[in-house]
């Protein structure tokens, strides 16, 4: 029989592509359905609806040019002069993404939390704006955490959030649509940074796996106090 905590949870698992974010959120939420917990998996990262239109328009007229898989560096420099050199359009494209963001995060995250089910995040509101807003527009630390406090300001904080921590090197292995070993190095910076603003729990994702997934699994049971 299951000991539960009487107040809902939010766990969050972050960290570069590749890293097992979405391994060892799936693997949680099972343990937790299992010992009887109304808990739910979402994908909480931006997923373009609204916004993916203008993905499409933007790619065809400002980066027709450009391939990030054949060479990221020059693909991100000139996706940033464009944001730059266009700036009125470029407030338009993140004012959309943002309201794209905000109307999916009420509907996977804060309604089904104000229904009483508990959260499981493979990303969350740390992954979509480092890799949605603040890599894009250049912004400094300071800035890129002001933005996440900003969303945590309507949305639910983390519980308990995990960042899994794996080298660019391997990272790059496992994942066949990743562009670059470049665009997960400037990446891993910022997950470092959020991390240890927020009090993230730092995961080796290299060591073996199933080590990894017991070590989540106590953690999480001793925050929400399940047995």
């Amino acid at each position: 029989m299951s000991t539960k905590n009487s107040s809902k949870f939010l766990i969050s698992f972050s960290g570069i592509d590749g890293s097992g974010k979405t391994t060892y959120a799936k693997h949680i939420t099972r343990i937790l359905k299992k010992k009887g917990v109304k808990c739910h998996y979402v994908y909480g990262r931006l997923e373009p609806f609204l916004l993916k239109p203008f993905i499409i328009i933007g790619r065809k007229i400002f980066l027709k040019e450009k391939d990030m898989f054949q060479d990221y560096k020059d693909y991100s420099n000139e996706k940033k002069n464009k944001i730059r050199k266009h700036s009125l359009l470029s407030k338009i494209y993140f004012f959309i993404m943002l309201l794209d963001y905000i109307i999916q995060l009420f509907l996977r995250v804060k309604i089904p939390f104000f229904m009483g089910y508990n959260i499981v995040c493979d990303r969350y509101i740390f992954d979509t704006v480092i890799n949605d807003l603040a890599i894009d527009m250049n912004y400094p630390n300071k800035k890129m955490k002001k933005e996440i406090d900003k969303f945590f300001r309507f949305f639910p904080k983390p519980t308990i959030s995990f960042l899994i921590d794996v080298p660019v090197n391997i990272a790059f292995k496992r994942k066949n649509d990743t562009p670059s070993p470049k665009y997960l190095e400037e990446r891993a910076s910022r997950y470092k940074f959020i991390a240890s603003k927020y009090d993230m729990i730092v995961v080796d994702g290299s060591k073996d796996l199933e080590e990894i997934k017991s070590f989540i699994e106590k953690k999480v049971l001793e925050v929400v106090n399940i047995q």
